[in-house]
């Protein structure tokens, strides 16, 4: 189609019609910025004197295009080219037999968008190109993200050469202090200083911060923000304390909204790669309320499927050798412990005992004969156990967004702006382990009794196995079960996650006459934004472990337990009420593999086939382990209000301006457990009580949560003076005072460019800047309240639940940070 096209203007030009004689024509030649002949641009010739019809041509190779046979009269000419601006020439006169000559050069998407950008978030409070600033600013247009690939503007951080860092794919582990940060959330991370080391404005406006408690800092979640809505993406590469106030260490990320933007458009796209994929829809509208109101409003979905290791070949690695990771030392079927006991052990003297028994000069103990069947490692005091198959390379995941604006001018220079954005990101089905493993696995809770039926199954079948020539001497003593409580059988677990994002912002400038006849501006805003959500994880009771290991397991048995401070799980076993072990209500939990009968860890003996050991009366029952089983989760919310006002304009025109403001901002933050998982109901793990030591829940493993509610209030002052000496020399001087509710930081700076030589299509010029930046200590981490975090003890080679508290003493980020050089462009 489009060679046939550009055969009919060739041919136009070859054999002119006879009608020319009568009629005239318009011609000329259409170039791009850089002067080169642009083909196969549509050029539109409208008229009174055509009615409702119009005439159009291409150019041809050499950018030519002739529009003939057109009636005496003025016409309006339309170039449209992609990738180009629209451009349109009217008052093209047309005489009987006359050729009217209309030559134009067309300017890109990319250069107009650079050439139009304003000032309201380049590190200025005025209007100038970024390559006239004295500081470096890139500009990401729409355009050329959607030419870069970047459907979302995490794919855009991505690939932006200044961001290390980026969250936006796993983040489950990002934080192990307490808090977790869901798949859902994206971030920006300049310079690789952290991300709450740059500063995130939508608008020009700040937005609220992820509601995880973060200590360290929290960050804004760019997931949020619809990409549909987006005009285009300034980032400053630089400290912009002065400008800005606290967080903008690393540098400024300010997302621009298509304020302007009029019609209708829809976007779809689907990326498909092996086992998974990613979808998204948006459309956008904008169109005139009245003759001085604009409104814009834009909605979008997207989607991610789940991604599961067994789909790469990497994803899954043996043990052992390079790439090895993903295995547990902790697996079911697992190792059991025979230690020689005479039951007056101290705490102390029992773990002892229980250590020697597995590492001890005369070990006693063995692993479960079907360990290697079932996909584990045997190393002859241990069976590892292969976690990778249940965590997900990529969650299923979805993202509903909405923005609206309105624009409107209000007469006498006064310009009124309204926004809102809502979202919401789910996580159906976040997946983990079958199970943890202990905290301890020398406590003694998880005792294998010799009335256990597994036990007793095992030493009638395989007593050997156990080292035992008998299964009367196999049944003699308790054992101890090394390992978790469900491994290679499976399912995975699966939770819900979830998080929402609202804002709603406005603002008034008004334009007036200033000191010295000047223009000056008056821009005054308030915006509030809220963001909130859940982060869980799966727990396990360890008082319902330790009935159920005993035979009182199940939510019908009816027993408990109390604290016992001599024993080494710091529990026994309460008041039986006359229920024995494992009949009626009362349950088993069996740790052998008699238990399972098929794997659901890939590429094993059993995945296909049935475990010939399996004995279906021995079987762990669903009902026990979710009753063993519990969610601890926690909702976090977060709202920030930010007060504005700037005053600012021209002393002299063109030559010297002036900026002077102040902002007020008020963090408030929350975190609510559900009563499971909340530490100031359930300190301990025996039910009720609250003289344990550690207090970090009653599960093993997963840690509860504190309850937490805080608040932090900033008051900013700041001024900016930009010198311009004519073409050859720009510069800027800028300064902020703030203070929080115990700190305060003065933040100076200074910048110049000097501009070396220009010509019609080059510049070539030195810029440089000194200033410095400040990060006082977030609300979070000056929160006194106490975090119980999930970490590796290696003394112990165990994951354990550590109580922290945050002092009230702190020290600010500050940094001195200089930077400049070359800058060379094109026009």
């Amino acid at each position: 189609m489009m060679a046939s096209t550009r055969l009919v203007a060739v041919l136009a030009l070859a054999w002119p019609v006879p009608a020319l004689a009568q009629d005239g024509a318009i011609s000329g030649t259409v170039t791009g910025e850089d002067g080169l002949a642009l083909p196969t641009v549509s050029v539109t010739a409208t008229s009174p004197v055509l009615g409702d019809e119009s005439r159009t041509a291409l150019t041809n190779a050499q950018g030519i295009y002739s529009l003939t046979g057109l009636p005496s009269g003025t016409y309006s000419l339309r170039f449209v080219y992609p990738g180009f601006t629209i451009e349109t020439r009217g008052g093209a006169v047309v005489g009987a037999g006359d050729r009217t000559v209309v030559d134009v050069q067309l300017v890109s998407l990319r250069t107009a968008t650079v050439q139009e950008l304003t000032a309201v978030v380049t590190g200025t409070h005025f209007a100038a190109p970024p390559i006239s600033l004295p500081y470096a600013v890139d500009v990401a247009s729409r355009e050329s993200m959607q030419e870069q690939g970047s459907p979302q503007t995490v794919d855009f951080f991505k690939r932006l050469g200044a961001n290390h860092g980026t969250l936006g794919e796993r983040n489950s582990w990002y934080n192990r202090s307490g808090a977790l940060i869901p798949e859902t959330v994206a971030s920006v991370n300049l310079r690789g200083l952290g991300a709450s080391r740059t500063l995130v404005l939508l608008n020009g406006r700040r937005q609220v911060y992820t509601p995880s408690r973060l200590p360290g800092g929290r960050f804004v979640d760019v997931n949020a923000f619809p990409s549909i809505a987006l005009d285009r993406i300034e980032v400053l590469k630089e400290g912009a304390s002065a400008i800005y106030g606290s967080d903008a260490v690393a540098g400024v990320a300010n997302f621009v909204t298509r304020q302007d933007f009029e019609g209708f458009e829809f976007t779809a796209a689907h990326d498909y790669f092996s086992g998974a994929g990613d979808s998204n829809a948006g459309a956008i509208w904008g169109g005139s309320l009245g003759a001085s109101t604009n409104v814009v409003l834009s909605a979008e979905w997207a989607a991610r499927q789940d991604l599961m290791p067994e789909e790469r070949d990497w994803g899954l690695r043996p043990y052992p050798g390079p790439g090895g990771g993903g295995w547990s030392y902790y697996g079911n079927p697992g190792a059991f412990l025979m230690p020689s006991l005479t039951g007056n052990e101290t705490p102390d003297e029992f773990a002892s005992a229980l250590i020697n028994s597995q590492f001890g000069d005369d070990p006693s103990l063995f692993v479960d004969p079907e360990c290697e069947n079932f996909g584990g490692v045997n190393e002859g005091v241990t069976c590892r156990f292969r976690y990778q198959p249940y965590g997900n390379l990529i969650e299923k995941q979805t993202h509903v967004r909405a923005f609206g604006e309105l624009n409107s001018e209000l007469g006498t220079g006064t310009t009124l702006h309204l926004e809102g954005l809502w979202a919401e990101a789910t996580i159906p089905e976040w997946r983990t382990t079958p199970s943890f493993p202990p905290i301890s696995l020398y406590d003694g809770l998880q005792a294998v009794v010799p009335e256990n039926p597994g036990r007793q199954a095992l030493c009638a079948a395989n007593a050997a196995a156990a080292g035992f020539g008998s299964a009367a001497d196999c049944l003699q003593d308790d054992w101890y079960f090394y390992g978790r409580m469900v491994g290679n059988s499976g399912p995975g677990r699966e939770l819900r996650r979830s998080s929402r994002t609202q804002r709603i912002a406005a603002s008034l400038d008004r334009h007036f006459e200033s000191f010295g006849g000047g223009e000056g501006h008056l821009d005054i805003s308030a915006s509030y934004s809220r963001a909130s959500g859940n982060v869980n994880q799966p727990a396990e009771y360890a008082y319902r472990k330790y009935l159920a290991y005993r035979g009182f397991g199940g939510p019908d048995c009816g027993v408990g337990v109390v604290v016992d401070p001599t024993s080494a799980a710091d529990m026994s076993l309460g008041s039986t009420g006359g229920a024995v072990a494992g009949q009626g209500d009362c349950m088993f939990y069996n740790p052998f593999s008699n238990a399972i009968q098929r794997a659901e860890q890939p590429g094993t003996s059993y995945t296909n086939a049935n475990n010939p050991g399996y004995v279906a009366g021995a079987a762990n029952s669903p009902e026990l382990l979710g009753w063993i089983n519990e969610e601890v989760d926690l909702f976090n919310t977060a709202d920030l209000f930010v007060a504005e006002a700037t005053f600012s304009g021209s002393a002299i025109a063109d030559a010297l301006g002036y900026a002077l403001g102040y902002q007020f901002r008020r963090f408030d933050v929350t975190g609510t457990p559900n009563d499971a998982g909340n530490q100031a109901l359930n300190p301990c793990q025996v039910p009720g009580d609250r003289s344990c030591l550690d207090q970090a829940g009653p599960f093993t493993f997963t840690t509860g949560y504190s309850p937490y509610d805080d608040a932090q209030t900033v008051h900013r002052f700041y001024g900016e003076i930009p010198i311009n000496l004519g073409d050859w020399l720009d510069v800027q001087f800028a300064a902020n005072y703030e203070f929080h509710d115990i700190a305060s930081s003065f933040n100076p700076k200074v910048a110049a460019r000097v501009n070396l030589s220009e010509s019609d299509n080059h510049q070539l010029s030195l810029r440089g800047s000194l200033q410095s930046t400040f990060r006082v200590p977030s609300v979070d981490d000056l929160n006194t309240d106490q975090i119980t975090a999930l970490e590796y003890v290696q003394e112990v080679d165990v994951y354990g639940g550590l109580k922290r508290s945050t002092q009230r003493s702190w020290r600010r980020l500050h940094m001195v940070s200089a930077s400049g050089g070359f800058v060379e462009g094109g026009h």
